[in-house]
């Protein structure tokens, strides 16, 4: 009689069995049931043609909506359609799983049952986290920080948290659902499903930042980010811990703290002025390196934190 671990991958096709070493640590052992639908049609240039064709609808997706958008439009009018057209990215991304690989959305996310309790759990346990963390972060800029006005922050809570989520939830589909389980099913070394996914990811973001300095802090950031949602999916065997990590971050990024002229500014609660751009005209770069480099610092802990509350939460 064959034992669970062999059985496990009793449907994996003879080319594969090689690279997909049996080692793999306890607390991934979810990641062989949640990559089990890529083991169909796992071939390579299958993934390739999608990242491709992901990455030209996600580039063409702004010249869709721009004859829908009127630019004079208030700022969270158009924050909030910025997220919301991740749909139409969203819904690219599944026929182009459907037509290469014939897989169907719930293939890319577990379980839904489990998916939604652990998604609360993480959620409920980042916004505990940043509520705590978020204070001490203001407390040296009291200051400088404007408050919107509360009744216009009101009335686009609701539909900016949902484009949030729909956003996150896209990113997530695609990093930590698709490239995941179809590299996973190539191998089980970490730098493979983990690593791969993680660093795309990050130079995804390189743009957010303002000068290469910026971008590649925001780059190194997100790829943290990345594989810590990465190391929750394979605990879990599906998307909710990393949907509720990567959803925290972000409400608190674009719906409570926000700096003028950032990515997403237009949504948030509380407004602090961009300092970068004073340090660099006064011609202080060695001082701007050194607070990026701070900053990145800061960030990697809150992403430690984030990723710590998030396994708590799940108890894994």
């Amino acid at each position: 009689m064959q034992s669970p671990a062999a059985r496990s991958d009793i449907a994996q096709p003879p080319q594969l069995r090689h690279t997909c070493p049996m080692s793999l640590p306890t607390a991934y052992s979810a990641l062989r049931t949640f990559r089990r639908p890529a083991l169909a049609l796992p071939g390579l240039w299958r993934v390739a043609l999608v990242i491709i064709g992901f990455e030209v609808a996600f580039s063409t997706t702004p010249y869709i909506l721009d004859p829908y958008i009127n630019w004079s439009w208030p700022d969270a009018v158009l924050e909030t359609l910025n997220y919301a057209g991740f749909g139409l990215d969203l819904a690219a991304l599944l026929v182009l799983i459907a037509l290469l690989h014939r897989r169907g959305p719930a293939s890319l996310t577990g379980p839904f049952g489990p998916l939604l309790r652990d998604l609360g759990r993480v959620l409920v346990a980042v916004c505990l986290v940043l509520l705590v963390q978020q204070p001490f972060d203001l407390a040296p800029d009291l200051r400088d920080l404007i408050l919107a006005p509360l009744g216009h922050w009101f009335l686009w809570l609701i539909p900016a948290a949902l484009a949030i989520l729909l956003q996150v939830t896209t990113e997530e589909i695609y990093f930590r659902g698709y490239l995941t389980q179809q590299l996973a099913a190539v191998s089980l070394k970490k730098r493979v499903w983990m690593l791969l996914p993680s660093v795309y990811f990050g130079t995804s973001h390189l743009l957010n930042g303002d000068g290469l300095a910026e971008g590649a802090m925001w780059a190194v950031w997100a790829a943290m980010l990345g594989a810590a949602c990465a190391d929750l999916t394979a605990r879990t065997g599906n998307l909710g811990a990393a949907i509720g990590l990567h959803l925290g971050n972000n409400l608190f990024a674009a719906l409570v703290l926000g700096f003028m002229g950032a990515p997403g500014f237009g949504l948030a609660l509380f407004l602090l002025p961009d300092t970068a751009e004073t340090i660099n005209t006064a011609g202080l770069e060695g001082l701007a390196t050194t607070a990026t480099l701070f900053d990145l610092a800061y960030s990697a802990m809150g992403v430690l934190v984030m990723w710590l509350a998030a396994r708590i939460a799940i108890r894994a």
